[in-house]
């Protein structure tokens, strides 16, 4: 990333089931557990399913990314919000379901000029974005400061 001078970091996350079709997450950084559960359409509940939470990295991620390179270019947006959307369709070769693109829509106020150059480069420095087998379509809303 821009700036940035280790060589590496470590992650890492456990999952524990619970009960049914529900279990917890802890992370490195994060020592409280987190609730999860399968889709509702498999019989999960009303908590994040493992796709929430990989959309979830994915939009994370990127609005990081961003706020980063807004940093290193000297410049802040005054809002900012990423969605991540997918469908998961079931692939009859793998006997799975996958998702072959994820949308990525970032709706973006401020400087626009400086913003417009932060967001071309969310593709190269996104950690998430260059790990995934999915594409990512970024669709980028930039509306500028009055």
């Amino acid at each position: 990333m821009i700036g940035f001078k280790a060589e590496s970091f470590n992650v890492k996350t456990t999952a524990i089931w619970e009960e049914d079709k529900k279990g917890r997450f802890v992370t490195t950084e994060w020592k409280e557990p987190i609730k999860f559960s399968c889709p509702p359409i498999f019989g999960g509940t009303s908590l994040p399913s493992p796709e929430d939470l990989f959309l979830a990295s994915v939009a994370t991620c990127t609005l990081t990314t961003i706020l980063h390179i807004c940093d290193r270019l000297h410049t802040k947006p005054e809002s900012l919000s990423v969605t991540t959307s997918a469908t998961f369709e079931f692939d009859k070769k793998s006997n799975d379901f996958t998702a072959a693109t994820i949308n990525c829509d970032i709706n973006i106020y401020g400087e626009k000029f400086l913003l417009e150059r932060a967001c071309e480069l969310i593709p190269k420095y996104c950690v998430i974005g260059k790990s995934i087998k999915p594409t990512i379509k970024y669709e980028v809303i930039i509306n500028p400061t009055p």
